[in-house]
């Protein structure tokens, strides 16, 4: 079959000619079948109530109004009139229902984009009848104090969301985050600790020990616990004054004093004194002999001077501005991006993208907050991201002190805009990517899901171990830091239950979350089981878990009792749940930006060719045993034992061992092994996204989109029972069955991508550009594709990357097919 043209097909996969009428007979079964459980529906009215209703939903959509139970009974009896109406308003306006109600036809194109999975869910998304577009509703409630001056008022709740420094309903009360040396042992008040550079080099008290990183010998804000030279020095900082209004930047910004830029007496820094506050110092000089590193966001130049645009999720709708992570929106806008729009917001201004920052222009995009005309549908599922207290999102976004963490991109100098590198990118990524989606619905009365954004990573790293404040540790023990991740999840639960009506309306089956630290599906709270759960590691081995992670830190089946935060011990909190359920959960990719698979062939890499048999670059931690399960250390005995480089070219070992471009080594490589590190495994995407064949190591644990893509038909599994046979298992797969898996692959890689986040997409189009012209030119003249060896899987042509096929689009469908399992 010919591949469609990008108008056609929007980058679908290929699928072969003889498959396509076993697929086609399966997708239009699919789709009969779908069609009778979905007979279209109109959408139920809201009852129309005042807007000060504290009972059922107010005409104004208000999440935050506790539930009432007559109000199903008021459905009831408002029933059969809302029918009539809805009949009548369909008989009289019948151009303003557009396609909505008429599934689509399956069609060669929507065969070649599911070909390679699981099921019908591929099927049945893209046939799906469209729902009628609803405008989002519009709040008009007034918050006590005006949120103190602080804080954004939700103009749906009338409940304000208060920046770092301030919490409370009316962001009232100081929340202050000090800069400390120590930890406290009890209690969950924050104390202000002076500065003692005697006690700086041990031990702390009886539970904790570690050494935070906001330990100041200058001035500290105590919104966030930075360190600044002290108000005293030249380029000190100098806060506003104390009859300013809250919120009031200071007088003087001043220069950073990071935790490497602090004297070197005891433990405390490792800079001498004279070379920070003697006269040539930083503190003092104008050019100074010592620099220091401006480690927050926001900040560059070589003395910190220079300022750049913050990291904001969807850089506040450009309707606020981005303080370091938090929205403080514009009048009459509120959310944890400013999209929600209250009655009397005038929308027709220009947003800040387009007037006074231009380069925010690409990092904005909101169509939920759109206005929608007339017969305007849209496809399901409609997901509502909670506004919730900022302590589960934009709190951490504004203690991180890396510009780096916490982000799946961030701005430079001149607001240049740079791709991150964290290792959890997913978590920031997948929401940014979900608030400028199409899928995002502002009305929660319309949304098939609840997406519940708590950002359980960023609080690991890098905002724990920085300060005191009960949000660093959240009631945790600091030897055994993830216990603060249930702790964090569990009272996110508290917090969305006893705020919205939603959680109890199904007990939690339509709502999401996703953790993605090393085995954190292992330690979900149990309250929060019966949801869907977005993870990387699919661990099924029975409810009867313990850790596996080779970092003491992460050990979650640790048990932990203290009369303060764990009255009654911490294990119960998880207990008697399988890390993963292959039915309701998703083990979702690795958010790998494109420059890190930037040669990947199927990206029109240069080809070359695959003459390593496998490959593996990883740490391997010889001396700690329990890492990874003892995989790598039995792989790396086995290949020095008996040579498996020099024999077989299997190529296996730390960092140091292997040098080379990571994409280059992959693309160059026939099998690349798949195996556990503290948990998860980030090889399984590794491999995919540069075409390789990937051989899953690992016994009981499900690697990404193992439930939604026939992934026997490219990789490989071995128990790790026969991982010293690894030479002649390998060899056994012959050519032809190497070359099939590969052209499987390259039918689904792009699902193992997100490259419709839309600064992924603008990088990926770029390296289609680049990729072509840094290929050598054939010597004989012939086209370059039939120069590529067998071994090397094709380029997708004329890929696009928003065409929605992509990781985030995967898990969009899959989850419309979820739907009537959560009713």
């Amino acid at each position: 079959m010919a591949p469609l043209a990008r108008s056609q097909r929007r980058g679908g996969a290929r699928v072969a000619p003889p498959l396509l009428g076993a697929v086609m007979l399966l997708g239009v079964l699919a789709v009969s079948k779908w069609e009778v459980a979905w007979s279209p529906q109109p959408p139920a009215k809201r009852p129309k109530t005042s807007g000060s209703s504290t009972g059922g939903n107010s005409s104004t959509g208000d999440a935050s109004d506790t539930w009432d139970p007559a109000h199903l009974q008021k459905e009831t009896q408002q029933e059969q009139p809302q029918e009539q109406e809805q009949q009548q308003e369909q008989q009289e306006q019948p151009h303003q229902r557009g396609t909505a109600g008429k599934p689509k036809p399956v069609t060669p194109e929507i065969l070649q984009r599911c070909a390679g999975t699981l099921g019908s869910w591929c099927v049945e998304y893209w046939t799906q009848p469209e729902v009628p577009a609803r405008t989002a509703p519009r709040g008009n409630k007034q918050c006590s104090l005006d949120c103190n001056q602080v804080g954004v008022c939700n103009a749906l709740s009338g409940l304000c969301t208060c920046p770092a420094g301030w919490t409370g309903f009316n962001c009232l009360h100081p929340m202050k985050r000090y800069c400390t040396h120590k930890y406290r042992d009890f209690g969950f008040g924050t104390a202000k600790v002076l500065p003692n550079f005697a006690e700086a080099a041990g031990p702390h008290g009886t539970t904790t020990f570690q050494f935070t990183r906001s330990h100041c010998a200058g001035e500290c804000d105590e919104d966030i616990a930075a360190c600044y030279c002290p108000s005293n020095t030249t380029y000190g900082r100098i806060p506003a004054p104390i009859e300013a209004p809250q919120g009031s930047p200071p007088v003087r910004h001043g220069r950073l004093m990071g935790p490497y830029c602090q004297p070197n007496i005891t433990g405390w820094g490792t800079v001498d004194p004279e070379l920070l506050f003697g006269p040539e110092g930083w503190c003092q000089a104008e050019r100074p002999q010592h620099t220091c590193d401006c480690y927050l966001d926001g900040y560059s130049g070589a003395t910190c001077e220079d300022r750049y645009e913050q990291f904001c999720f969807n850089q506040c709708n450009g309707r606020g501005e981005c303080l370091h992570g938090f929205c403080k929106c514009d009048p009459g806008w509120h959310g944890i991006d400013c999209a929600h729009r209250s009655e009397g917001a005038d929308a027709s201004s220009l947003g800040r993208e387009a007037t006074t920052h231009p380069w925010m222009a690409y990092h904005v995009h909101t169509p939920a907050a759109a206005e929608f005309p007339p017969g305007a549908t849209r496809k399901r599922p409609l997901i509502f991201v909670y506004e919730m207290a900022a302590d589960y999102a934009s709190l951490m976004m504004q203690y991180r002190h890396e510009r780096n963490g916490c982000t799946s991109r961030h701005y430079t100098a001149g607001n240049a805009s740079e791709l991150s590198g964290w290792t959890f990118t997913v978590e920031p990524g997948f929401l940014e990517t979900l608030l400028q989606s199409g899928h995002r619905t502002l009305d929660p009365e319309e949304a098939d899901f609840f997406y519940v954004p708590v950002l359980t990573s960023c609080f690991i790293e890098p905002v724990r171990g920085v300060a005191d404040s009960p949000r660093d540790f959240w009631y945790g023990v600091h030897e055994i830091r993830v216990h603060g991740i249930t702790n964090m999840l569990l009272e996110a639960f508290h917090w969305v239950q006893s705020h919205y009506l939603y959680w109890d309306r199904r007990g939690g089956r339509d709502h999401i979350w996703l953790v993605s630290h090393d085995e954190a599906s292992c330690y979900v709270p149990a309250a929060i089981r019966p949801s869907i759960i977005l993870t990387h590691w699919g661990r099924m081995d029975g409810p009867n878990h313990t850790t596996t992670t080779g970092y003491w830190e992460d050990e979650y089946s640790t048990e932990f009792q203290h009369p303060h935060w764990a009255p009654n011990g911490f294990l119960w909190k998880f207990e008697g749940h399988q890390c993963y359920d292959p039915v309701k959960d998703l083990v979702v990719p690795l958010m790998k930006n494109p420059n890190h698979f930037h040669r990947s062939p199927l990206l029109g890499g240069q080809a070359r060719n695959r003459t390593i048999l496998a490959f593996h670059r990883g740490l391997v931690q010889m001396e700690w045993p329990p890492y990874s399960r003892g995989i790598r250390q039995r792989l790396v005995n086995a290949s020095r034992l008996h040579n498996w480089e020099e024999k077989y070219n299997i190529r296996i070992g730390e960092y140091a061992d292997i040098p080379g471009d990571y994409s280059e080594l992959l693309s160059s490589s026939v099998f690349c092994l798949v195996i556990p590190g503290h948990g998860w495994s980030a090889r399984m995407d590794d491999a995919t996204l540069n075409g390789c064949i990937p051989v899953v190591i690992m016994d009981a644990v499900v690697v990404s989109f193992d439930s939604v893509v026939d992934l026997s038909a490219f990789t490989i599994r071995i128990a790790q029972a026969d991982v010293e046979n690894l030479p002649a298992i390998l060899a056994a797969v012959s050519e032809e069955r190497r070359a099939e898996m590969r052209a499987n692959l390259a039918t689904v890689w792009q699902r193992f991508t997100y490259s419709s986040y839309r600064p992924y997409a603008k990088r990926i189009r770029e390296l289609q550009i680049e990729n072509p012209m840094l290929a050598p030119a054939p010597a004989d003249g012939t086209d370059l594709a039939q120069q590529r060896p067998l071994s090397q899987p094709a380029t997708v042509p004329d890929l696009d990357p928003e065409s929605g096929d992509d990781a985030f689009g995967t898990v969009m469908a899959w989850l419309y097919s979820r739907i009537p399992a959560t009713r």
